[in-house]
């Protein structure tokens, strides 16, 4: 091979390994089992409690999964009588975002029972077990959740536009389906995709 060609073949192949690989990864903004501010009082917040300027420092907080009547809660809610339950529960967090433009895509996790209406700084961003139309304190879940579906986790994509600089708040409400129902459950988790160019590594060296 002449020198020449051989001098270019070298410099292509030290670039194929100085240039980092475009790749992504995920990053945690709200972890499973994380700690939420919550209202189970049996009273109505109508509907500003999920603006993200809402003032929640009155709130009780614990760690999720959050609930009563699976023996499985980090946290234990108030739940009214056996023939009284209360019907809706609320539920915030605040995480931050550096920079909203650098996140590819959003993934959200989330564990229900029975129904629930998901907020990203105000805006409904998911609907899962409800009526259409427009949901108050007094609204039941659409269907009872029993079985493996207390425990089953749902995934939904979300508009990463939701998202701003700085400080975000997601807010959840959970319905119940009947007055009369044994349990209730929350956990949540949501992900963010960021691309990477940091050059990629063997796991096994």
């Amino acid at each position: 091979m002449p020198k020449r060609s051989a001098l270019v073949l070298l410099a292509a192949i030290l670039l194929v390994f100085a240039v980092p690989e475009s790749r992504s990864a995920d990053q945690i903004l709200v972890a499973p089992g994380a700690t939420w501010k919550f209202h189970d009082k049996g009273v109505s917040l109508g509907t500003a409690w999920s603006a993200a300027g809402y003032d929640d420092s009155a709130w009780a907080q614990g760690n999720a999964q959050l609930g009563y009547g699976d023996a499985d809660e980090a946290t234990v809610l108030a739940f009214g009588s056996s023939t009284n339950r209360y019907p809706t529960y609320y539920f915030r967090r605040a995480f931050t975002v550096a920079n909203p433009g650098s996140i590819s895509a959003l993934s959200l996790r989330y564990l229900r029972d029975d129904g629930a209406v998901i907020y990203v700084n105000g805006v409904e961003v998911v609907r899962s077990n409800m009526p259409a139309g427009a949901i108050s304190y007094a609204t039941l879940a659409s269907a009872a959740i029993g079985g493996t579906d207390e425990t089953t986790w749902l995934q939904t994509p979300l508009d990463k536009s939701v998202l701003v600089a700085g400080t975000n708040v997601i807010a959840v409400e959970i319905h119940q389906q009947s007055a009369t129902s044994s349990d209730v459950s929350f956990d949540l988790e949501l992900r963010a995709t960021v691309p990477s160019t940091a050059p990629w590594t063997d796991p096994q060296t």
